[in-house]
């Protein structure tokens, strides 16, 4: 999944800030009402566990957006992982799902995006509600839901022979819960390796009632499936296995054959080789059952196993990385002796989201692409959702297979949001406007309907800068990572798009960063990554360095257009902390500013001229005289976003919209006195962990546009006053 550096860090005292005094109080709550500005899917789903016993219940796992919960009578995914404060909120990497198979309320989450140095320590969330609460467990060890591997099987599970005791597998080794996952501690008998799975062999138990047998999937030199025939206490490799291949997905029948999915490396990317094997463990003896053999240029692994608990024999795997002949379903109902390929014959209904057939336009993608897992539901053998690198797609009529062939799949991604909005704008007259990371980005004709939303074409893969000209608000411009066009402009609101004719120097695979389009739409100053910034006069045709910024060997630069005059641009120095300013369209800047370190995007008031604020992790700073000199917003801590809506009535200043600390209390924040006070837009159920985005409506007071990391886009509006 895409991701994007924070913007927010410890920073030095700012020396042109005028300190004021903090609030005495934390801000107020006002009641607000969220709601999802509907995409559907967007990201990858890593993961599909279903309760064994609970009908109907079925839970997925996303690299960045958390965990949901279906919704069997709305057909909605429900999010359960909203109320993530900033503080924690790399635990929206959810690596491993478990369920207790005696009690359906029991669920837990092995959470954490990344393993490297900076990266937040790995938790375990417990819940005993379904996901609607949770209680938090930290662990001695970091977790990487967002790294290579997360496609994996479970590797959080629980002994269905003792409720209270856990397993977790981790990239260091095998880790114990006797408690219910409130407290872990290292196996100390199992090897320090990346762990892809653990499994329990039903059966036998050890004098202590634990179960006897229990397996693990390993990566790395000493990889492959491990084994415990003590309840977990000492590991052995399993005795004629296949080599060099890692474990993906482990299922288990009822009379204790093995049956494992492989790939020549973790993916979800890169698996070039790969098999399906049972086990029988009563022998030891093993069986290649593998459907189609990668071949020649058809390379591929195998990624999901699913077995129908119901109906002895019937197993479906899924290819994994099947760039050239597209990746597909492989269904089986006489052990793996015979298989049958889904995908030709399948049906895919797109749902509320058309959009996705322009991502996946490409022939043999029917499927999808990412199939990491696939999953039979254990009570409805008809039932089956397989994922994919945008989102979810499930059957209801899976055996079908066995009569015509026919199966059909429809995108059922209600409520499951994943995207990463990367720039939001909502012109006046115009619709909401978003450039989103990994698929493009939509003009949002209807907020609470994707189908009823215009998909960028061409939708560019990840788009990042995106502007409109203030007094041409039809008029906008965005940024577009791949090659050979790096840049669009529209003309109509965004409904239609036209790629420059030609763009600044850049590598191939460059950061296209961010863009700023002039009040009247003539002039653009974009700024790539590490580089410096260009100006153009001519729709993009062609484009000169902007004279007057300081070279820097990492830049960084961030450009914004006054709202009122055509002819004032601003840029954001991070490297030197500081802001400049031009007033020949572009062309030259002059430092302004010095001492502004760690600041956001710097936003231009709609309606004042001159009038720029700077969010920054020392406070909101304001300048009313071109970017000259900055005041700090009285009880604004700290600063990520800052974004401007309609005004209050009775006002003329716009609304101002914040994300940081205002009175020592994180969240999302609106002023309607141009930050003499401030009200806090949330209670506790949402904590906005992590946002790349934001924006008020010119049209609708109070509302604001979020774009949440790996939550999608959000609105949000004042509640009804109740009566």
């Amino acid at each position: 999944m895409f991701r994007v550096k924070a913007l927010l860090a410890a920073t030095a005292v700012v020396a042109l800030a005028v300190a004021l005094p903090a609030l005495a109080a934390p801000p107020v709550v006002q009641p607000y009402s969220w709601n999802t500005v509907e995409v559907l899917g967007g990201g990858f789903v890593s993961g599909v566990v279903y309760h064994p016993t609970k009908k109907g219940l079925v839970y997925i796992r996303t690299d960045i957006g958390g965990a949901y919960r279906l919704d069997r009578a709305t057909n909605r995914w429900v999010a359960l992982n909203d109320g993530l404060s900033r503080a924690d909120g790399q635990l929206a990497g959810a690596l491993s799902l478990a369920v207790d198979p005696h009690d359906p309320n029991r669920l837990y989450m092995a959470a954490g995006e990344y393993t490297r140095a900076e990266a937040r320590g790995g938790a375990v969330l417990r819940s005993t509600d379904q996901g609607a609460t949770w209680a938090k467990a930290e662990l001695p060890v970091k977790l990487g839901g967002n790294e290579d591997g997360r496609n994996t099987g479970e590797r959080l599970m629980v002994d269905p022979a003792q409720g209270a005791v856990l397993f977790l597998g981790a990239r260091d080794g095998l880790y114990r819960s006797a408690d219910h996952g409130e407290t872990w501690a290292r196996v100390e008998g199992f090897p320090k390796v990346h762990v892809t799975l653990v499994a329990f062999a039903p059966g036998k138990t050890t004098k202590t009632g634990a179960t006897a047998t229990v397996y693990a999937g390993v990566a790395g030199a000493s990889g492959g499936l491990l084994v415990s025939i003590d309840g977990g206490v000492t590991w052995a490799p399993v005795a004629g296995q296949p080599k060099s291949l890692v474990p993906h997905h482990l299922a288990i029948d009822a009379k204790g054959k093995v049956h494992v999915a492989y790939g020549n490396g973790l993916g979800p990317n890169d698996v070039t080789d790969g098999a399906v094997w049972t086990l029988d463990p009563r022998t030891g003896a093993w069986t290649d059952i593998t459907p189609v053999r990668p071949d020649g240029t058809d390379v591929f692994g195998y990624g999901g196993l699913s077995l129908d608990p119901r109906h002895p024999g019937v197993i479906v795997v899924s290819t994994l990385d099947r760039w050239v002949k597209g990746d597909d379903l492989f269904r089986s109902t006489d052990g793996g002796k015979t298989w049958k390929a889904l995908r030709e014959a399948s049906q895919h209904d797109t749902g509320g989201a058309p959009w996705v057939r322009s991502l996946e336009a490409k022939a043999g993608r029917a499927m999808g692409h990412w199939i990491g897992d696939v999953d039979i539901d254990p009570t409805n053998p008809d039932e089956a959702i397989y994922v994919t690198g945008y989102g979810l797609w499930r059957t209801k009529d899976l055996t079908e297979a066995d009569r015509s062939g026919r199966t059909h799949w429809r995108f059922d991604d209600e409520g499951l949001e994943e995207t990463v909005a990367l720039e939001l704008v909502s012109p006046p007259g115009e619709a909401l406007v978003s450039t989103i990371g990994d698929i493009g980005g939509f003009r949002h004709d209807d907020l609470d309907s994707a189908s009823g939303s215009r998909y960028f074409e061409p939708h560019g893969g990840t788009n990042r800068g995106l502007d409109y000209a203030e007094l041409q608000p039809n008029v906008l411009v965005r940024t577009s990572d791949p090659t050979p066009t790096a840049g669009y402009r529209s003309t109509d609101g965004g409904k239609t798009w036209t790629a420059f004719a030609g763009s600044p120097p850049r590598d191939a695979h460059i950061h296209t960063g961010r863009i700023a389009l002039s009040a009247d739409g003539k002039r653009m100053v974009w700024a790539m990554r590490n580089a410096a910034p260009y100006v153009s006069s001519d729709d993009g045709k062609t484009w000169r360095p902007v004279q007057g910024v300081a070279e820097s060997n990492h830049p960084d630069f961030t450009p914004a257009s006054d709202r009122v005059n055509p002819s004032r641009f601003y840029i954001y120095d991070a490297a030197q902390g500081a802001v400049l300013a031009s007033l020949d369209g572009g062309e030259t800047f002059k430092v302004k500013a010095h001492d502004l370190p760690n600041g956001g995007p710097l936003k231009a008031v709609p309606g004042i001229e001159g009038e720029v604020w700077l969010p920054t992790a020392r406070g909101l700073m304001r300048s009313t005289d071109g970017g000259a000199d900055f005041k700090a917003i009285n009880g604004v801590d700290d600063a990520g976003l800052v974004g401007f809506g309609k005004a209050a009535p009775g006002q003329s200043h716009p609304a101002v919209f914040v994300w940081g600390k205002v009175g020592g209390v994180e969240g999302v924040f609106r002023s309607d006195d141009v930050g003499k006070t401030w009200i806090k837009l949330h209670d506790n159920r949402w904590g906005f962990a992590e946002l790349r985005a934001l924006t008020g409506d010119p049209a609708r007071f109070g509302r604001v546009y979020l774009g949440v990391h790996g939550r999608g886009i959000l609105y949000g509006d004042p509640s009804p006053a109740k009566n």
